[in-house]
């Protein structure tokens, strides 16, 4: 795809970091031990675990037990001991698991493990922390940030200052996504100065870098999207497969994509005057598709509509126009509506011919959906495996990645067909080994879906193709009548075609 593939300021640098496991108390860890070691007994915890504290605080002669052994104190303590670091050990393990979900992602198996009896017992300082993550995750964004609030008010010392940056960083990324850009400049400058060495030299410099952008914006107004009634856009796909709509700038209409997989909204400098964008004449560097850095602007339209449907404070990167023109000008393109635009509409459906957006959206009761930064995540089921997919909707084809390879590397080996895959990356092209398979079943939302002919990358080009199994793309979207995106409620649904 084209927009995805740009790299944008920022968009790598909040997380990264190992994350350390804390225990806070020896209640905790008895806890543990009771309810490890008594739970088939059917004895109550709150019978079991006075006595644990009992036992390890009170010497056996003041129970009136008669000493048969002059080393059985040393032995009473030393079993305490062990007890005590059995539990403490137990206890870590515990939340090494949680703590590996969420460094590799895995957001929809962490939620599934955080509701379950196994952690019912865990502080309440690692809860809010992993919510924290998870809420931000299913863009539940004021809750993170009330969570992250009660964290670095309340529990501030119960964490490693690792822990305490990728807090900081979650906030930003809140932040940014309700357009409270002060909130985020100053949060990065807090980050920057109190935690500095905890963040590698890139993460450094790419928080220094998206500032520039919330410092820029700090005066901006919230972007405001009014949805009056049901829109119906009729939109056409270009030379690339990418869908464009069209967007009017007060007497102006352009064709611009249509991509949930930019992250920002973007514009080239000829149609940000064409289209009389308010100019911030704020200059970053930004990674364009062809592996170039260039210098982008910050431009505001401070009103344009799609259809009937009005937005309001849009922020844009301006563009050079080389960066967005292709094959020696025989591809261009305009501008990109990107997702800070398209999730502010709450639903969309595309179908064949229409983008339609209702004016109240649906809950189908349907959880597959969520959003890491400013990456769209789908929830895929292949065998009895749920994975983790990027989600693109100017992505033309599916392909699976390293983790894919990685986990199902007997089968792929075995029925796979080997072939150099071209990647497009900060270097420029590069060549991989791939693997080629004629086809894979898969279910999405519930419906099944075939995948023909799909290439599995063995080694990974981003950072994100380490942690994600795949990037779906246009050839699943096609097998269905409909696709509907819920940012609301966070599903994506697919209606199937009539027999």
């Amino acid at each position: 795809m084209i927009a995805s593939g740009m790299v944008f300021p920022g968009s790598n640098c909040w997380v990264n970091t190992l994350l350390r496991v804390r225990i806070s108390s020896l209640i905790n860890s008895l806890l543990f031990i009771a309810e490890q070691r008594y739970v088939k007994t059917n004895i109550p915890i709150k019978v079991v675990l006075p006595f644990l504290l009992f036992s390890a605080l009170v010497p056996s002669k003041q129970l009136g037990f008669r000493i048969l052994h002059p080393n059985f104190e040393i032995m009473r303590i030393f079993l305490i001991f062990i007890c005590f670091f059995t539990g403490i050990s137990l206890f870590a393990a515990d939340t090494r698991k949680l703590d590996s979900l969420l460094i590799h992602r895995h957001f929809f198996e962490l939620q599934r493990e955080l509701k379950s009896n196994t952690y019912s017992n865990l502080p309440t300082h690692r809860k809010l922390y992993y919510q924290a993550f998870l809420h931000n995750f299913f863009h539940d964004l004021t809750t993170s940030n009330q969570e992250i609030a009660l964290l670095l008010d309340n529990y501030k010392k119960e964490f490693s200052h690792n822990e305490l940056s990728n807090l900081l960083m979650k906030k930003i990324d809140n932040h940014v996504k309700l357009y409270q850009y002060r909130e985020a400049h100053l949060t990065t400058q807090f980050l920057l100065r109190k935690y500095r060495h905890v963040l590698s030299a890139e993460e450094r410099d790419d928080a220094r870098n998206s500032d520039i952008i919330w410092k820029g914006l700090e005066n901006v107004p919230p972007q405001t999207t009014s949805v009056t009634s049901e829109t119906n856009i009729s939109y056409r796909r270009d030379l690339a497969g990418l869908i464009n709509i069209p967007v009017s700038f007060a007497d102006s209409t352009f064709d611009f994509v249509f991509d949930t997989g930019a992250n920002l909204s973007v514009i080239t400098e000829s149609y940000a005057r064409k289209s009389n964008l308010r100019m911030m004449n704020v200059r970053f560097k930004v990674r364009a598709i062809t592996g170039l850095e260039v210098y982008a602007n910050l431009g505001i339209a401070n009103e344009f509509k799609m259809g009937n449907i009005i937005v309001r404070n849009a922020v844009f990167m301006v563009f050079p126009d080389t960066a967005l023109s292709f094959a020696r000008g025989l591809y261009t393109i305009k501008g990109i509506i990107g997702f800070p635009i398209i999730e502010q509409l709450q639903e969309i459906r595309i179908n064949k011919k229409t983008l339609t957006v209702p004016q109240f959206p649906t809950d189908r009761k349907l959880r597959n959906f969520g959003v890491d930064e400013l990456l769209p995540v789908i929830s895929i089921a292949y065998n009895a495996d749920t994975l983790a997919f990027t989600f693109d909707t100017g992505a033309q084809f599916t392909f699976l990645n390293e983790p894919f390879y990685q986990d199902y590397k007997k089968l792929i080996d075995s029925a796979g067909k080997p072939f150099d895959m071209q990647i497009g990356g900060a270097g420029g092209i590069t060549k991989t080994k791939a693997f080629r398979l004629s086809q894979i079943a898969i279910t999405v939302a519930g419906q099944p879906a075939l995948l023909k002919d799909v290439a599995v990358k063995t080694s990974s080009s981003t950072p994100k193709d380490k942690l994600y199994y795949g990037n779906f793309g246009q050839d699943i979207m096609n097998q269905f009548k409909e696709m509907v995106i819920n940012f609301k409620y966070m599903y994506v649904d697919f209606i199937p075609t009539s027999p």
